[in-house]
């Protein structure tokens, strides 16, 4: 059985990536959800992704963080829109509003305004501290 150390609050901010939350549950699920992701496999001890996602939100239901990565996800998996979708578009709202609302790094900040972007169909770039975007039209979904 192969098992993953996920990354803590301290071991974020010693890596350079700040989190904006005081939970380290938040912090070591997101890992978990990133390394899901990037594996491309769902871990079932956890939960999969959907379990981690869960697990994000119960720890620290403002962890904004947590809601970029649950609903970026969404809108890179989905075949619906914000458009079409409310409860989608709702999402993104709600995840630019607790940005909003709290004093988060200026990276997350970036990050908070790529899935905000990308739920208008522009398109996001990503290198290991920062996304950039360029416009590529909107979807017509």
């Amino acid at each position: 059985v192969y098992i993953v150390n996920f990354r803590s609050l301290q071991a974020w901010r010693a890596e350079g990536l700040t989190l904006s939350t005081s939970s380290n549950e938040a912090c070591k699920m997101y890992d978990a959800i990133l390394t899901q992701y990037v594996k491309w496999r769902n871990d079932d001890s956890l939960g999969g992704i959907e379990g981690c996602i869960s697990a994000v939100q119960a720890a620290d239901p403002n962890f904004v963080m947590g809601h970029v990565i649950s609903t970026g996800l969404e809108l890179v998996a989905t075949t619906s829109s914000t458009r079409l979708n409310e409860r989608l578009s709702s999402a993104v709202r709600r995840t630019v509003e607790l940005a909003n609302s709290q004093d988060i790094t200026p990276r997350e900040r970036l990050h908070v305004k790529a899935m905000e972007l990308f739920s208008h169909g522009v398109a996001v770039h990503h290198n290991l501290h920062y996304p950039y975007f360029y416009y590529t039209g909107s979807f017509t979904v």
